[in-house]
């Protein structure tokens, strides 16, 4: 075979293996771009009705119940979708969800008695009792927070649609019940029915799909890597607290919200990302288990690709808007995060890196344990680094610290996994990229100088910048921007000779 077949055969590969990732990835990113707007749209009534103490009392609540609803799920959200991925007949996979469910049964149990215990019995906890209660719902009906088998049967459909009624259906509900600053346990409420209504509707979905049982269970051996999983986020989770809480000690509220409000943004940015490679995960777990090293190589390549190709004019976006960005999602009185968000805004690129290569790999390969080695590894860089810096440098402090933490997590995870694939960069795609870039951020910068008024400036930098990348990768024939032409046509390119 020549090279150019061989070339066109692989090719067309890439495409057919493509054909429902691609449709996963355009239903993850509708989900999880929704999810992301939600708040941003029922805040806007809801602060108005509620004001600020209304809300607060009610964020207040519902962060003590998703500490403890994330305790109660384990490492299952993440550890789940490879099992359910690898076990193919219905019987086999029957079996594995059957023993996934009842760790998550006992889990969730522990924990529910564990809250209503400190709620009801802790003083401390007297003045907000009655909406702690209300809120508690949600942590009961974690049980039934089996999105994980979803995510690895691969129907990323009925997740974006269920999600989507739900939340359209609160904010009905919120118009509706919630009318002034008295019915904020209301509001608690339909929070609560919106995320328990998803897990209700994943049951009922379930009868179809799956019988549980109880015969030759064996709980055991998911015991290990799951509470390897948890203790990640937890080690995650207070790495990422103490950044707030040492600002907080050494500057005070004001600078924590400078540093919150940027991370939140690039989290925001991250998690769009990561969305059109995250339904790749089941497929790289089923791979593996098949001993097929080819096709999870030509996977991950793929993903990497569209990492890259989607996250580098992210940053650049957000270093020239920055100063857009802050005042009109935060109000003037926030552009001292200006330069805190230019910091953090390469942790887009190193998180979904990170993620990629690092946590999906090393999840699917049974390595859970390296994670947290790193994640371990980074809190205590994170920690020595903002003791320096923090004092001098603020919020900005925290902001360099938690990048060069990140990176060194990243680069862990990468040595870690590397064995398991090859990095494979073609030069005309890595100059087809990055050239776009650069013009993009030349139209963005011109955009913002013809423009009048901050949001609409935004608004059209944001637009023409998006429009000119794309045409730009297509005019430097960018395979991945192609890959995607072509299948929004319905058509391919490559011809057999």
């Amino acid at each position: 075979m020549c090279k150019k077949s061989k070339k066109n055969a692989e090719a067309r590969k890439i495409i057919v293996m493509g054909k429902s990732l691609a449709k996963n990835s355009i239903y993850n990113v509708i989900y999880k771009g929704f999810t992301a707007l939600f708040p941003l749209i029922t805040t806007t009534y809801i602060s108005r009705a509620l004001l600020a103490e209304g809300v607060g009392k009610v964020n207040y609540a519902s962060t003590i119940v998703s500490y403890i609803a994330v305790i109660a799920a384990l490492g299952l959200p993440q550890y789940g979708i490879k099992i359910i991925a690898r076990n193919f007949s219905a019987k086999d996979r029957s079996k594995a969800f059957s023993e996934l469910f009842f760790i998550n049964l006992c889990s969730s149990i522990v924990c529910v008695i564990a809250y209503y215990s400190l709620i009801n019995f802790w003083g401390y906890f007297s003045e907000k009792r009655f909406l702690l209660n209300v809120m508690g719902i949600q942590l009961v009906l974690n049980v039934f927070n089996i999105d994980w088998f979803y995510q690895g049967i691969e129907e990323y459909k009925y997740i974006a649609t269920r999600s989507i009624i739900m939340k359209i259906l609160s904010f009905i509900a919120m118009l509706i019940f919630v009318q002034n600053t008295s019915d904020y346990v209301k509001y608690g409420f339909i929070l609560c029915m919106a995320t328990a209504g998803n897990y209700i509707l994943n049951v009922w979905n379930l009868r179809n799909k799956v019988k549980f049982t109880v015969k030759d269970v064996n709980l055991k051996k998911h015991l290990k890597p799951v509470f390897v999983l948890l203790a990640s986020t937890l080690a995650t989770e207070i790495y990422t607290m103490l950044d707030t809480l040492m600002i907080q000690h050494f500057h005070g509220d004001v600078y924590v919200g400078y540093y919150s409000n940027s991370v939140k943004i690039v989290r925001l940015v991250h998690t769009l990302a990561i969305a059109l490679v995250a339904p790749f995960y089941p497929r790289i777990s089923m791979y593996l288990k098949e001993k097929k090293s080819e096709d999870v190589n030509q996977l991950l390549m793929l993903g990497l690709r569209i990492i890259l190709v989607v996250s580098i004019p992210c940053v650049i976006g957000i270093e020239f808007l920055a100063d857009s960005i802050v005042p009109v999602l935060f109000g003037e009185s926030f552009m001292e995060a200006t330069t805190t968000l230019e910091i953090l805004s390469p942790l887009i690129i190193i998180f979904s890196i990170a993620y990629f290569l690092g946590h999906l790999i090393l999840m699917a390969t049974n390595n859970e344990s390296k994670i947290l080695i790193a994640t371990v590894f980074g809190a205590i860089v994170n920690f020595c680094i903002n003791m320096f810096l923090i004092p001098v440098y603020k919020h900005n402090g925290a902001a360099i610290a938690s990048v060069i933490a990140e990176l060194l997590i990243t680069i862990i995870l990468i040595s870690y996994s590397h064995k398991f694939f090859r990095i494979v960069l073609k030069k005309s795609y890595v100059f087809s990229m990055l050239i776009s870039s650069v013009l993009m951020g030349a139209v963005v910068y011109v955009s913002r100088i013809i423009s009048i008024g901050v949001i609409l400036g935004l608004f059209m930098s944001l637009v023409s910048g998006f429009l000119s990348y794309l045409v730009f990768l297509f005019l430097l024939k960018n395979d991945i921007i192609l890959l995607f032409v072509n299948k929004l046509l319905n058509r391919s390119e490559i011809k057999n000779e």
